[in-house]
């Protein structure tokens, strides 16, 4: 690949009109004279996580000669690791390879059955699942391995640039995926993108398990607490056998947070601004998101490594606080916390469409739609927690897993083009699944007919999308519907 360059970033930032997005872009440097290539395929796809191995599965079915490039050293990123079980809106929305995921979760029998109850699906499954998937697939997997740059022909990405344990090496593909959930491939690739609003980004959480609940006694103190606390939902969810055996999952949202203001002289690592949310999977045991930081970007190293400070000693300090305060948790203890600090946001990379809230108030259709997206918002801003919408559909055009300026690579999962609050529903783990499968079938049949995934037909791509049984807009849902 003598005379390619190299793209790296510089990180200069421009910021937009009072209120507008911050956005950001770099430039390429030329590398060196040559860079020996490890491997080639037809499709890379950046990042082995929730919308990752939906598009190399997507793009191996099509007969691609796929591989995974994954940080990690296990499949399913958030899914996997974060400690969320809950796919919020599964049930109601699943379709296409979702849906056979979700029955395979169900045959293996361990934890809840996500599309009967719940909307839960055991951790662990997702990884044991995945990298079923992965193998059974004949997926390459490289894992354990950091993406540092890309290899450029022009405004085309015609490799990438890896770091791992074997020492540098770059591999080529003749298109790609960035599923790294920060936008990393199209970041090393000079695209533009968006950085939350002026620069500020969702807060992070790190989500944790405590094990030996005593449910009963904790519902029977949570029918006594103060309504403003809002344990109804958990008194409820205990008394009809939540919580007591594999299959009961259930979810509370609460307030038990208010609390902490009463206790923070004897426990000051509590978190702020935040709430107390959990959802229960395994029996006596909850997982918690209550930690939170702001003001700390996910993609800055020294950001990150305050976020993992600042937020193991919160849940350590939530968890003495329940010990110590609130009935069911004498003898509980913390079981695991997540491996690392959780973003909400970082880089959205800017595509030929940006998918924005008044689309999402419409329920807007689109004749280029590759999928739908539930319109039920997440973001969690500093000052504001926007939980709205008004959870219909918003078809999602195809146009926003185009980088806009860059050829030869799609992007799938939170990294998609979407506007900041948008963004905020976008990210969960049913709509980046199913992103994946859509971006993985537009790669290797852009691969397939010697095309840019940006000349590739639409028409083409959606009738493959449905002929696997996905859903590919709002018209599709109607018909099915119908039909049932």
């Amino acid at each position: 690949m003598r005379g390619l360059s190299l793209s790296r970033r510089e990180f200069l930032l421009s910021a937009g009109a009072a209120g507008t997005c911050m956005m950001q872009s770099g430039t390429a440097v030329r590398a060196a004279e040559s860079v020996p290539v490890a491997a080639d395929y037809d499709v890379i796809v950046c990042g082995g996580g929730t919308s990752g191995i939906p598009a190399a599965v997507a793009a191996a079915r099509q007969g691609a000669k796929v591989a995974v490039i994954e940080r990690y050293g296990f499949l399913g990123g958030n899914a996997a690791s974060s400690i969320m079980p809950c796919w919020h809106g599964l049930r109601e929305h699943h379709s296409g390879m979702l849906t056979a995921f979700a029955r395979q979760v169900e045959t293996l029998g361990v934890g809840p059955a996500p599309l009967r109850e719940g909307n839960h699906i055991e951790p662990e499954v997702v990884k044991f699942l995945f990298l079923n998937l992965a193998t059974d697939n004949r997926i390459q997997l490289y894992l354990h391995t950091f993406i540092t740059g890309v290899v450029m022909e022009g405004n085309r990405v015609r490799a990438v640039v890896t770091e791992s344990k074997s020492g540098r090496r770059t591999f080529g593909a003749k298109c790609l995926v960035d599923a790294s959930g920060d936008g990393d491939l199209c970041y090393h690739a000079g695209a533009k993108f968006d950085l939350g609003v002026q620069g500020a980004t969702q807060g992070m959480a790190l989500r944790f398990r405590i094990g030996y609940v005593d449910f009963d006694k904790f519902a029977d103190w949570a029918e006594k607490a103060p309504k403003e606390l809002h344990l109804g939902g958990l008194v409820g969810s205990v008394r009809n056998g939540g919580g007591k055996s594999w299959g009961k999952a259930f979810y509370f949202g609460s307030r038990l947070d208010l609390l902490y203001e009463k206790h923070r002289s004897r426990y000051p690592d509590l978190p702020e601004n935040t709430y107390f949310n959990c959802s229960s999977i395994r029996p006596n045991e909850i997982s918690i998101n209550t930690t939170r930081v702001y003001d700390l970007i996910g993609t800055n190293a020294d950001d990150l490594t305050k976020a993992e400070i600042l937020m193991r000693k919160q849940a350590w300090a939530a968890w003495r606080f329940l010990r110590d305060q609130v009935g069911g948790f004498e003898q509980a203890v913390i079981v695991e916390t997540a491996p690392q600090a959780g973003p909400r946001q970082t880089r959205t990379i800017r595509g030929d469409y940006v998918l924005d809230v008044e689309d999402a108030a419409q329920n807007r259709q689109f004749a280029d739609s590759v999928q739908t997206c539930r319109v039920n918002y997440d973001s969690h801003d500093k000052h504001k927690y926007e939980t709205g919408g008004n959870r219909g559909l918003v078809d999602v055009p195809y146009g926003i897993f185009l980088p806009k300026g860059l050829e030869g690579v799609l992007t799938a999962g939170r990294c998609t083009s979407c506007d900041h609050l948008m963004n905020s529903g976008f990210r969960r783990m049913e709509n980046v699944f199913q992103s994946g499968e859509v971006a993985g079938t537009a790669a290797a049949l852009a691969v397939r007919q010697s095309r840019t995934p940006r000349a590739l037909a639409v028409a083409d791509l959606q009738a493959e999308l449905r002929r696997h049984g996905f859903m590919t807009s709002q018209k599709d849902r109607l018909e099915r519907a119908k039909r049932a």
